[in-house]
């Protein structure tokens, strides 16, 4: 139950109460949900989307999946460490405004694309304009008590994951009864109301105070790089982002040829990927909490071998309703995987250099989603889609003994 002055629509707090902290990731949760069930109504359609404008080549198709997938993130990985040096000068709330409505806009225009290169570069225009995820978690990082970092930022996680279960199949549902077009106007009016509640609900706290003087860019940057613990953990989060990104744009495809009905294949596939969803919005807080306590270490070492096993195993099943037992799995294990890597970040730096790092962050995870859904086309239109979970699972497994050697730099 959330005490009433917590609760996200009642009267706001000043900016001195001590628990605006709370309010304000109560207020981000709802806002995130609605804007990612909005952008995951659609993003697992995308590869639907590129046959209905014309591609109707398999292999053709799959490679233009993955650009048009990897569209998002060409631009981003260079404009979201803008926008969070921008955040740590300007206000880290205005840079969630900026993103959500610049994301209402694209999937907006989307829905108006005639052919799949006007589908590739708006998706480049959404990764130009977005930062959403990064400026909220740079938020509330630097606004809650470093004990309880880890369970704010499996908070905001859970959101995501909640709009990752209930937009799939809203949009799974709405795609196979109107046509994947009509996704894409539903999308921005979700977008359009969770930048609404931003605006009206958010309020910064004091720890979140910006200040003119904070560093550069190219000096967080710098920082980051001669930071041994910092530089590891970046480069987890690429690899990991990669695995986690590797197999959602040809995950329809595989579904369908593992026997899928024709007639209910979005919906379907809205079933696979939501189910993840619903596993990592129940463990991604007791993940959060595990990592307060145990340290990140602790818990990647045994979150990624059974990310890395039960993907890899989805490229034996026989039929298509033996993916689900395996996305049980890989559910449960998946909400620690970005909140655990994010969380070791914010506790490691300081906070004026918070939205710096977190945005160097969210590039890296964008580093991650830009490759693997190129490499994932070229690789299972020469190889087979199997190849495909096989490639993601070793990508788990290839982080183990990064996240090992990062022990000798931790100070606990």
């Amino acid at each position: 139950m959330i005490p009433p002055e917590l609760s996200p629509l009642s009267t706001p707090l000043p900016v001195s109460h001590p628990a605006l902290w709370r309010r304000n990731v109560n207020v981000l949760w709802i806002a995130s949900f609605i804007a990612m069930i909005g952008m995951n109504a659609c993003l697992p359609f995308l590869p639907l989307y590129v046959r209905a404008l014309g591609v109707t080549d398999f292999a053709e198709a799959q490679k233009w999946t993955g650009l048009v997938y990897a569209g998002a993130f060409m631009l981003s990985i260079f404009t979201v460490p803008l926008w969070g040096a921008l955040g740590d000068k300007y206000g880290r709330k205005l840079m969630i405004v900026r993103a959500i409505f610049g994301l209402t806009l694209a999937m907006f225009l989307m829905g108006f694309a005639q052919n799949v290169w006007q589908l590739f570069f708006l998706r480049v225009f959404q990764g130009g304009v977005s930062g959403f995820i990064a400026a909220a978690i740079s938020l509330v990082s630097t606004s809650a008590p470093e004990h309880k970092r880890g369970w704010a930022i499996s908070v905001i996680q859970t959101a995501i994951s909640g709009g990752t279960v209930i937009g799939p199949l809203i949009g799974g549902a709405i795609a196979d009864a109107f046509g994947v077009r009509s996704l894409f106007t539903m999308v921005a009016g979700f977008c359009f109301v969770s930048g609404i509640v931003v605006v009206l609900y958010v309020r910064e706290t004091p720890e979140t105070k910006t200040a003119k003087d904070a560093p550069s860019l190219s000096n967080t940057l710098r920082f980051a790089w001669n930071e041994p613990l910092l530089r590891g953990l970046l480069w987890t989060i690429v690899l990991v982002q990669a695995a986690l990104n590797f197999t959602p744009s040809i995950l329809a495809y595989f579904i369908e040829e593992k026997g899928a009905p024709p007639q209910f294949l979005a919906t379907t596939t809205g079933v696979a990927v939501g189910l993840v969803g619903v596993l990592i919005v129940i463990f991604a807080p007791r993940w959060g909490r595990l990592t307060d306590r145990r340290g990140f270490v602790w818990v990647m070492l045994r979150v990624l071998p059974w990310l890395g096993l039960a993907t890899m195993l989805q490229a034996a099943i026989p039929h298509y309703e033996w993916i689900f037992p395996l996305r049980v799995v890989i559910g449960i294990f998946a909400g620690a995987a970005t909140p655990t890597l994010y969380t070791a970040l914010s506790k490691h730096v300081p906070s004026e250099r918070n939205g710096g790092i977190m945005g160097l962050a969210s590039s890296a995870t964008l580093i991650g989603g830009l490759l693997a859904p190129i490499l994932c086309g070229w690789l299972t239109a020469q190889w087979g889609m199997e190849w495909g979970f096989v490639a993601s699972g070793l990508l788990f497994l290839a982080a183990l003994p990064m996240i090992a050697a990062m022990r000798k730099h931790l100070s606990r």
